[in-house]
């Protein structure tokens, strides 16, 4: 009689579990991430990326153009990729999606056939065969520019930074061979916290252009400023990729330039990337998170993030 009620009882349970699923639709534990598909996805994909070019366009006018936040004449253009049999260009920001992005790039210039890379890294081999022949002159790049659609892959400033430190800084602190040797630390000196490392790049990063000459080549690309290192206020870039929506963005992107096959691009967790950094800036003082913003501020303007958040989450 006890095992009659029991299933009976979870019987019970079962019914009214599919009714509240038929009623509500799916608990946010049981949906599944649905790839969206068809019209209405690229009809509200193409107004998102009409959105992004407007905004940027109207912070480069309030800005002031090129001739404060750095052209294309003073880019270095080594970070533009060439893909001309897909009349593609992106620019290539670090820490940014980059090594995907750079791979699916080669593997579509060499026909899917497998890299050589034991010896080289799929960066330098996509500025040697994708990058611009030093034989352009920057008269000509505007022409060249015209013939192309461009792209490019941005994230939030301040989550980017917390990304290149633990990569490039944190994880080496202690090794003979540190990757930050590169920027001219010494042992003693190389950054033993975030905080510090946010000083080292206040010092670094001009709040204010003109850019010129070796000032651009002296800071390095993984914390490079995206006004700085793809001069968004020169090229009208037709596409911007943003790691929060990674996803849609890239699969809208590569739809337009009719990839038809290419490696299942990685999801990537906006969220749990945010909650990191977050993390990292409780040990950041206020005033240095203010200066911080202050040298980004043009990024921040031009692809619509805000510093909310940051603030006040000091411990």
């Amino acid at each position: 009689m006890g095992r009659i009620k029991f299933k009976v009882a979870l019987l019970w349970i079962f019914f009214v579990f599919v009714f509240f699923i038929l009623k509500n639709g799916d608990p946010a534990w049981l949906q599944f991430n649905e790839i969206e598909t068809g019209p209405k996805w690229r009809s509200k994909m193409q107004v998102e990326q009409q959105h992004r070019r407007l905004h940027t366009q109207k912070a480069c006018q309030l800005l002031g153009n090129s001739s404060k936040y750095a052209s294309l004449d003073e880019m270095n253009s080594s970070h533009l990729l060439w893909l001309m049999r897909r009349r593609m260009m992106t620019c290539i920001n670090n820490k940014v999606g980059s090594t995907w992005w750079v791979n699916l790039l080669l593997q579509d210039y060499f026909d899917g056939e497998p890299l050589l890379t034991a010896y080289r890294s799929p960066h330098y081999i996509a500025e040697t065969v994708l990058g611009l022949s030093p034989t352009i002159s920057s008269f000509e790049r505007p022409e060249l520019l015209k013939s192309v659609r461009s792209v490019i892959i941005v994230r939030h400033p301040f989550v980017r930074l917390v990304s290149a430190y633990r990569d490039k800084i944190e994880s080496c602190v202690d090794k003979d061979a540190c990757y930050a040797y590169k920027y001219g630390f010494t042992r003693q000196s190389v950054p033993r916290s975030f905080s510090a490392f946010v000083e080292f790049l206040i010092r670094t990063i001009p709040e204010s252009g003109p850019f010129r000459g070796q000032l651009i080549n002296d800071i390095d690309s993984h914390w490079l400023p995206y006004y700085i290192n793809c001069a968004p206020c020169d090229i009208k870039y037709d596409f911007i990729v943003k790691m929060e929506s990674w996803q849609d963005d890239v699969r809208f992107v590569l739809e337009n330039f009719n990839f038809t096959s290419f490696r299942e691009n990685e999801r990537i967790n906006a969220s749990n990337a945010t909650h990191v950094a977050l993390e990292y800036f409780k040990d950041v003082e206020p005033h240095l998170i203010s200066s911080l913003y202050s040298a980004y501020f043009a990024d921040f303007e031009m692809f619509g993030y805000s510093p909310n958040g940051f603030y006040n989450i000091y411990k």
